[in-house]
């Protein structure tokens, strides 16, 4: 990978490849022009002019609560929840780090830097996306834990009059969910991240859970055989009787 994490410890780790994940996102969303160049710009000439003696580990916070502003998930490390702690990352890592955002491959197809993200994170990729039925625009897509927002990923790159905030619900369990799912929203162009929702399994279990007193025309999520959580039959067939269930 571009980013190197490999020196970190494991404490470290967690963070490293949060962190990682986001600058990779932040460059990419400035080579898309959605962003004002400040990792892309050649030389980092305005960040090298007013530094003074801040470090390259600042930029990395900087730029992140910069675009937590409007989107909480994935850059508020509060919100997506674990260890997170960017002011402790070696400031040898993050300069690395700097000098490598040249060589990204920023043009990559939106589906395969998705995918790149999901296995970075140590997130389940092996799933039957195509085997995904075509959503209408009134209707609503709750996306189980466990993906990290792939399948709505999918269902939007494939469908132009869909879009995060208004069909999707991502459940999240995990930071590396979080992540994931704020990513998809980057690199959809959603205008926030309220898309996403932390919910482990067992919180769907408990019947007064906000996710279960809402109403849904979709429920996806990955099959038991790929490591998914949930059945259909005794569990979510009952939790969301309206819904047409999904596990690919």
């Amino acid at each position: 990978m571009a980013f190197d994490v490999s020196t970190l410890s494991d404490v470290q780790r967690p963070t490293g490849l949060w962190a990682a994940s986001l600058l990779h996102a932040l460059a990419r969303d400035e080579a898309t022009g959605r962003r004002r160049p400040r990792l892309t710009e050649p030389k980092l000439d305005t960040w090298t002019r007013f530094r003074g003696r801040l470090s390259s580990v600042d930029l990395v916070s900087l730029l992140f609560e910069d675009a937590a502003v409007l989107h909480r998930v994935p850059f508020e490390p509060a919100v997506v929840g674990g260890t997170l702690r960017p002011d402790r990352l070696p400031e040898t890592v993050t300069d690395g780090w700097l000098d490598a955002i040249g060589s990204l491959p920023l043009g990559t197809a939106g589906a395969d830097y998705i995918l790149e993200q999901a296995k970075l994170l140590g997130l389940p990729t092996r799933m039957a996306r195509s085997d995904l039925h075509v959503v209408k625009p009134h209707q609503k897509v709750l996306e189980l834990p466990g993906t990290g927002g792939q399948f709505a990923h999918h269902l939007v790159s494939g469908q132009k009059d869909l879009t995060l905030q208004d069909n999707f619900v991502v459940a999240c369990g995990s930071w590396q969910e979080m992540t994931l799912a704020g990513i998809v929203g980057l690199e959809l162009g959603a205008p926030h991240s309220d898309f996403v929702t932390r919910a482990e399994s067992a919180d769907l279990k408990n019947a007064e859970h906000s996710l279960r007193q809402r109403s849904f025309d979709f429920v996806v999520g990955l099959h038991p055989d790929k490591g998914g959580l949930f059945r259909v039959e005794d569990q979510l067939a009952i939790w969301f009787p309206t819904a047409k269930v999904l596990l690919v």
